[in-house]
This record gives structure tokens, sequence and C-alpha cells, in this order.
């Protein structure tokens, strides 16, 4: 089979597979995001024009043609050739990039390995064009975003509207018995975020600014959170309320760490019990940030984009995601795999297998004494980035005709070998205020997949 003849076939394995994971794209649809998705990766820019370049350099296409190919993929139907001109281009389609992309989470979760995610919350400029507000799952130093809603850049407007929508929509793809761990920076607080987090039954991580009051659940006096009394480098937590307003005041748990050399504390709101919640899991909430710098930096560049219309850039950022989400699976098992990591395989689970438990808040005496004999060896120093690692790999695979797929292989949560967090309930969804504490649960974990290809073999 010549190389040519292998990459057409790449080419339509990798459709199938994305016609599998969009059911409600079309099949032409399916086949424009795989171009789309392939074109990203080997160019390494989202642009249309290093796009197409890199295609038609990859497999035989017309460039015209292939170029309006890819630009109507991304347009809304009334703006496609053909629309609207007598019976020509009637049957010209359109499609939701905000319903298409949850199918992003539900890919996600069918090869994670435990019940335990981990999702930021984050808006993200591009210059004045446009204000991106994107939920990501976050991945070993990394992100890939699963929802997104793009906004005219610098219009007045509230936000709560919009993440609570996409919040919605990811929680019903979400199974009973997940435990879900939100994180928003400061400059994203809200009570009503907040209570629309617990209501889902996900643990909202809030980071607060040290300004306005606080108090102990049970006292009368009044504090200023920028004197929250707070040793170096400890965490403490309080049964507290937060903000001494009407409108904005909060029962929580307000956890607070104050680290050598930073400019002032983390002080974070949630709802989880005080000896449950760690202070250094926000920590994680960076790997989003390394998330847009793959994709509007080094990674995907899709600030050139030219395109000026705030829908059909949520249309492209789905393109974008895909690629994101197949080089990090990659470069995931390529790490793992190269440290000798790999986990011994387990039998696989059943339909309708009953949800697993997740681990005890406490651990009991054997594995304390278990842990102290045997202390976990810190993780070795990234050399290079899994992003790198991924598409590396990808992109030499795709050259000799070859879709390579990985499995999903997330870190351990920091200071966090034992302890559980309460799962999302069997109802799906609770009131805000309900009762945090959970059923106690044990994790188990789904078998390891070997690498696999999507190839003509």
């Amino acid at each position: 089979m010549s190389t040519t003849t292998r990459r057409r076939t790449a080419l339509s394995r990798w459709a199938a597979l994305l016609k599998q994971r969009f059911p409600t794209l079309s099949s032409s649809q399916a086949i424009g995001l795989a171009l789309w998705s392939i074109g990203i990766v080997l160019a390494r820019s989202a642009s249309l024009h290093a796009v197409v370049l890199a295609l038609i350099c990859w497999l035989p296409f017309h460039p015209l043609s292939l170029r309006k190919r890819l630009q109507e993929w991304y347009l809304e139907a009334a703006a496609k050739k053909g629309s609207g001109t007598g019976n020509t281009g009637r049957h010209r389609r359109d499609w939701n990039p905000r319903t298409t992309s949850a199918y992003l989470l539900r890919w996600i979760l069918e090869d994670w390995p435990n019940r335990q995610l981990v999702l930021a919350l984050d808006p993200t400029n591009f210059e004045d064009r446009f204000t991106v507000l994107a939920i990501s799952v976050l991945y070993r130093s990394c992100a890939v975003p699963v929802m997104w809603t793009v906004l005219p850049g610098g219009e007045p407007g509230a936000w709560e509207p919009h993440w609570e929508r996409m919040l919605k929509e990811l929680a019903a793809l979400v199974p009973p018995g997940w435990q879900v761990l939100v994180l928003t920076d400061r400059g994203m607080y809200s009570p009503r975020l907040f209570h629309c987090l617990v209501s889902l039954g996900w643990h909202p991580f809030l980071r607060i600014r040290a300004q306005g009051y606080w108090r102990p659940i049970g006292g009368q006096k009044w504090s200023d959170l920028s004197r929250l009394p707070l040793p170096s480098n400890q965490t403490q937590a309080w049964d507290a309320e937060v903000f001494k307003n009407d409108e904005g005041r909060l029962k929580c748990t307000l956890v607070g760490y104050a680290g050598d050399g930073h400019a002032e504390p983390w002080l974070i709101v949630t709802d989880l019990a005080p000896e449950v919640a760690k202070a250094s899991w926000y920590g994680l909430r960076g790997w989003i940030e390394q998330g847009f710098k793959r994709v509007k930096g080094e990674g995907w560049r899709l600030p050139r984009t030219r395109i000026s219309d705030c829908e059909r850039l949520e249309r492209l950022w789905l393109a974008v995601a895909v690629a994101t989400l197949w080089v990090l699976e990659v470069g995931g098992e390529a790490e793992v795999t190269g440290k000798g990591q790999r986990h011994p395989s387990q039998p696989a689970k059943t339909v309708g297998e009953d949800t697993p438990v997740l681990p005890d808040l406490e651990p009991d005496q054997g594995e304390k004494a278990l842990a102290k004999s045997h202390p976990p060896e810190p993780s070795p120093q990234r050399i290079w980035s899994v992003f790198g690692r991924g598409w590396n790999l990808v992109r030499n695979a795709l050259a000799v005709g070859v879709v390579l797929l990985g499995s999903w292989h997330p870190e351990a949560w920091p200071d966090h070998p034992h302890a559980g967090l309460p799962p999302t309930p069997a109802t799906g969804l609770q009131q805000p205020g309900a009762s945090r504490q959970g059923p106690e649960q044990r994790a188990v974990t789904n078998p390891t997949n070997a690498v696999r290809r999507l190839d003509s073999s």
C-alpha cells in the first residue's frame, strides 16, 4: 500500500471515529472536523492558510477547493455557497458548537481511569476582539477545553448565565458517583456560581480576594479577611461565614494558605468539610494557563485566525479542542510508559456494573503504617511537556498514514494519597445548602489501555 493510500485511509478512519464521538455531526461535518484537526496538528497552527498548506503537502488536495471546504465548515448555513439560490444549497446545514462540544467530556470520561475529575473555569482574551469563557479538564500540567462560549471583546454583560448553562450541560454527562472539583481564580468568585456548583453535586474551590470580613460559624465578631491568622506554609480551614453584606453572605468552609514568598495568601471557599479540603489542590488551577498557552501561543496559535464572528470561532475552537485532546492523550500515555509506570491489567468493567466505591476519608492504621514505612516517591521533574510528546508522536505517525491513539493517566492530586471527596449524588442534583456529607466509597481503577492505532491493519 502506498503512503498516499495509507494517509487517505487514516483520514477516513479518523473521520469515522469523530462521527462516532460526535453523533450530532453529519458525515460531511465529521470529515471537515477530521481535516481541521489533522491539519492543525501537521501545521502546528489553527490558521486557515497554514492548515491548507499542511494538508496539501500531506495529501494531493486541490488548494482552492480544500480552502473553501475548510472555510465553509465553520460558516453558518446562510453564509455557505449556494445557500438560498433557487434549489441549490437548500440542504445546507448548521450545527451548534455549544451542544456538540459537550461530547468532548463524554469522550474523556469513557477512558478516565478513576472517578475523580478536576475542572477549571477561566476567561481568556484575544486582544480586544474576543473574550472566551472556557471550562477545561486539568490533565498532567495542561488542560483540555471541553466547553466554551465566545463573546465580543470588551462587551459589558454578566458572565454567570453563560457559566451556569455550560456547567449544567456538562453535569448532565457526568455519571453519579464521580467526584468533581471545580477551581476558579479570585476574579471570578460569585455566590451565584458557588451555589450553582453545589446544586450540581460538584465541589466548588473558588479563590476569593482578601477583602471583606468573615467569622466562624456560631461566632459573633466579624474579622478582616486580610488579617486572617495563617501560619507560614500551613493550611488552615474553618466552618465560616464570609462577606458581611446580606446579598453576598456565604456559609462555607474557608481555606487559607500563606506560602513563603507570596504577596498574598490563598483564600478559598468550598463546600467540603475543613478536615477534607487541602489548599494545595488550588495549585492545579495553573494548569489551565498552560492549556491557554497551547491554544493561543506555541501550540496552535489560534489568535492568528482572521475570523471575526463569535459563533464561527466557537466552531473552530472545537477543532482546536479535538487536536488538544488528541495530543495530550497520546502524550500522557507516552510519558507514563516511558517511565515504566504502566499499571497491571485488571478485568474490564461490564455494562450495568454498580458505581465503584471511592477512597475512605481517612486511612486505617494499617495504611498509615504502610505510608510511613514506604513514603511515596517524589515525581521526577518533567523534561518534556505532555503536549510536546504527544504532538511529535501524532505528527510522525500521520506522516506514514497512521492515526495514533492513547489513554488517560491523570496524576495524583497533591496531598491526596488516601482521602476522597463526597461523590456526585445518584439523583444528579441537590439544593444549595444541602448536607456536604456523602457515602464513603473506594476508587476502582479501570484497565490501562495499550497504545492503539487506527491504520489499515
